[in-house]
């Protein structure tokens, strides 16, 4: 694998590093503070599949800042079962996001539908629970994955170099695992959220007259924007052996890209609609 190291100086190295970190630490953040308040707000109400795509990438945050957070982050030569759960970590993290946006997409679909049939469901637990809940299945499964490989061949296990802020994986079977996933679930989301904008279109008199339309015309075309580039992030993860600095701070802003996102759909949506 060639070594980048010589290429760039000491200072750049760190500079990269340095702002990966910041990046991945105000997404999480933000991520954080928006999560605590909806919880706590009587005045907001949110689908529980909503939350489980804000904690999953608080997780995706988390993982990627382990070794930040650990006290490693200039190490080159990381402990190695912190390495080895950092890697298995940031392999699972993009197919956790992925299932989440896809879980909080389908109960969109649903609300509209009921919408349009004039029908609100109340008794959705179970629906609402295998939504919640099966991204963090396939979450922990790729861990595991991940985990028995690296124990099996530990050397497979590195830190890259310095400008690299997380351990991964010189065996190509997890990248590609975790990339293949993400894709798997982000076609469907698309497709969905095509789906809904237009039933919005053929239904939009049923909408206006709720009030809801606008904000949720906004929330459905931002989703598909990034969406789309979840997926070219995805491919260029899958096909490059090598990632670049660069493009190590478009990963690490990903989550600060989807707080903002997040943040901008909480203030233009209606307080009283469960999305």
């Amino acid at each position: 694998m060639p070594n980048r190291i010589g290429e760039l100086s000491n200072g750049v190295q760190l500079l990269f590093l340095r702002t990966c970190a910041a990046l991945s630490t105000i997404g999480l953040t933000g991520c954080s503070i928006l999560l605590g308040i909806a919880m706590i707000s009587k005045s907001v109400h949110r689908h529980s599949t909503w939350f489980g795509f804000i904690f999953s990438w608080i997780v995706s945050s988390v993982s990627y800042l382990l070794l930040f957070f650990a006290g490693q982050l200039e190490n080159l030569n990381p402990p190695f079962n912190l390495c080895l759960t950092q890697a298995a970590l940031i392999y699972s993290a993009p197919p956790l996001t992925a299932a989440s946006t896809l879980s909080l997409i389908v109960q969109v679909y649903f609300n509209i539908c009921d919408i349009i049939c004039n029908q609100m469901r109340r008794k959705e637990d179970v629906r609402s629970m295998i939504l919640v809940v099966a991204p963090y299945f396939l979450h922990a499964a790729v861990t595991t994955g991940c985990l028995v490989l690296g124990l099996k061949i530990p050397s497979t296990v590195q830190r890259e170099d310095l400008e690299t802020p997380y351990c991964n994986m010189v065996n190509r079977v997890p990248s590609k695992i975790a990339s293949i996933s993400v894709v798997l679930m982000l076609v469907p989301t698309l497709c969905l959220e095509v789906l809904i904008l237009r039933k919005l279109r053929k239904h939009w008199t049923i909408f206006r007259n709720q009030k809801i339309s606008l904000s949720t015309t906004l929330r459905v075309t931002i989703f598909s924007f990034f969406g789309a580039l979840a997926v070219v992030i995805s491919l260029i993860f899958a096909s490059t052996k090598d990632r670049s600095p660069e493009l190590n701070v478009i990963i690490s802003s990903c989550t600060l890209s989807h707080f903002l996102t997040v943040l901008a759909n909480y203030m233009i949506s209606s307080t009283q609609y469960p999305w």
